[in-house]
C-alpha cells in the first residue's frame, strides 16, 4: 500500500495540514519539536488506531481542542484507491472507511500496514517487558485474527479474575473465570511461540545486511509458565490462587511473558554497543515489515522517524539494502539526505509543512 495525501486537524502542534504524499520517498526536513515526528504518527495510526509514541490517545488532541481528525488515501492492493477517516477525542473514537463505519477494531487492525522506526524502539531492547509484548503483539495481532481475539479475551478475563481476587471473590467464581480463560491462554502461547520463530528467522536474514560482521542474533520466547493444555493451566492457576490473593493480581500467564533479544556477545540489552542495539532495533522492524508482506499480501510503508540520522555510515547502508525498494518511505530528519535530489522534500516549522523549493 501507499499514502497519496493526508490531511489533519488538531493533532498535536498541528492546527491543520494537508500533504501530497505521493512521492516513493517523502523527506520532512526542520528543526526539532516542529512538527515532524507528530505527522508520522498521525500516519502511524492506520495499522491499529495506536500511536507509536504514546500509550494514551487524549494526548494527541491539540492543546484547547476536544478531538483531532485525519484524514487519508490509501492505494491499496485489495481495495484500490481508499479514503480512511479517524476522529478520536473528548466524544470517544470513530473510523469510517469509504464513508462506512468501522466498529469492530479487529475489523481494522492490520488493513492498513505501516511500520515506525524511531529511537523509540530502543525501549524494545532496553524496555520492561511490557514493551516487546507490544510489539509481538502488534505484529501477530495485524496478520492473525485468531491471535488478536484471543488476546483480546484472555486479557479481558484475567481483568474479571484480578476484580474477584481483589473482592475476595468465591472458589466456585475464581473457578469459573479460570476455566474460560484456559483455552485463549493456550492459543496465546502457542501462538507466540510459532510467530516469533518466523520473526526470528526473518530478524537474522536482515541482520546480516546491517551489522558489520557476523554477529548471531536471536530472538527467543521466554514464556512465564511452560506451555501446556488447558487443564495442566487451569491447575496452574488454582494451586496459585492463594498467592494471587494476596497480591490482588493473577501472576502466572502469558500477560507475564517475554522475548529475551541477542547477539553472540550475549544479551543485546546488557552487551551490545549503542550501535548495534540501534541496528538490531532497525533490524526488527524491517523484519516486522516482511511478515506483514508476507502474510498480508501488502507492501508496508515505512516511517523513518529521524532514525536513519543516528546510525553509523555502515548500518545506514544495511538498511537500505534490507529495506525493499518497492516499499513507499516517509522519512524525517534535521538535516537533507545527502541524496536529497531523489526525495519529495516538505520544509516543516511550527506545525506547517510546505513543499520545499
Amino acid at each position: 500500500m501507499r499514502f497519496h495525501y493526508l490531511r489533519l486537524q488538531n493533532f498535536r502542534n498541528i492546527a491543520f495540514a494537508e500533504l501530497d504524499l505521493q512521492a516513493d520517498r517523502s523527506f520532512l526536513v526542520g528543526a526539532n519539536g516542529q512538527g515532524k515526528s507528530n505527522l508520522l504518527e498521525a500516519l502511524g495510526l492506520v495499522t491499529a488506531l495506536r500511536s507509536f509514541r504514546t500509550q494514551s490517545m487524549s494526548a494527541l488532541t491539540r492543546q484547547g481542542e476536544s478531538s483531532f481528525a485525519a484524514v487519508y488515501s490509501v492505494e491499496h492492493e485489495s481495495l484500490g484507491r481508499t479514503e480512511l477517516e479517524v476522529q478520536s477525542g473528548s466524544a470517544g473514537r470513530k473510523v469510517q472507511l469509504d464513508g462506512q463505519r468501522v466498529s469492530r477494531l479487529g475489523d481494522f487492525i492490520g488493513r492498513f500496514p505501516v511500520v515506525p522506526l524511531s529511537a523509540g524502539d530502543l525501549m524494545i531492547l532496553r524496555g520492561a517487558p511490557a514493551e516487546r509484548r507490544r510489539f509481538v503483539d502488534l505484529t501477530l495481532s495485524a496478520v492473525d485474527p485468531v491471535y488478536y481475539d484471543a488476546l483480546r479475551n484472555y486479557h479481558r478475563g484475567v481483568a474479571e479474575r484480578n476484580r474477584l481476587l481483589k473482592k475476595g471473590g468465591s472458589a466456585g467464581e475464581l473457578s469459573a473465570f479460570e476455566a474460560e480463560i484456559a483455552p485463549y491462554a493456550v492459543l496465546v502461547g502457542q501462538h507466540r511461540a510459532a510467530e516469533v520463530e518466523v520473526l526470528r528467522q526473518h530478524l537474522i536474514k536482515v541482520y546480516a545486511d546491517i551489522a558489520e560482521a557476523e554477529e548471531g542474533p536471536e530472538l527467543d520466547f521466554k514464556p512465564s509458565v511452560p506451555l501446556g493444555d488447558v487443564e495442566s493451566y487451569c491447575q496452574l492457576l488454582h494451586e496459585n490462587r492463594r498467592r494471587d490473593e494476596m497480591m490482588g493480581s493473577t501472576q502466572k500467564g502469558p500477560h507475564r511473558d517475554d522475548f529475551n533479544l541477542c547477539l553472540s556477545i550475549g544479551g543485546a540489552r546488557e552487551y551490545a554497543s549503542d550501535g548495534q542495539q540501534r541496528g538490531l532495533c532497525v533490524a526488527l522492524r524491517i523484519a516486522q515489515a516482511r511478515i506483514f508482506h508476507d502474510r498480508l499480501g501488502l507492501k508496508p510503508v515505512i516511517l523513518a522517524d529521524d532514525v536513519l540520522g543516528e546510525l553509523d555510515p555502515h548500518r545506514k547502508a544495511g538498511f537500505w539494502k534490507a529495506c525493499p525498494s518497492d516499499y513507499q518511505i516517509i522519512a524525517t530528519g534535521t538535516e537533507l539526505p545527502q541524496d536529497a535530489e531523489s526525495w519529495s522534500v516538505v520544509e516543516v516549522q511550527a506545525g506547517s509543512f510546505k513543499p520545499a523549493g
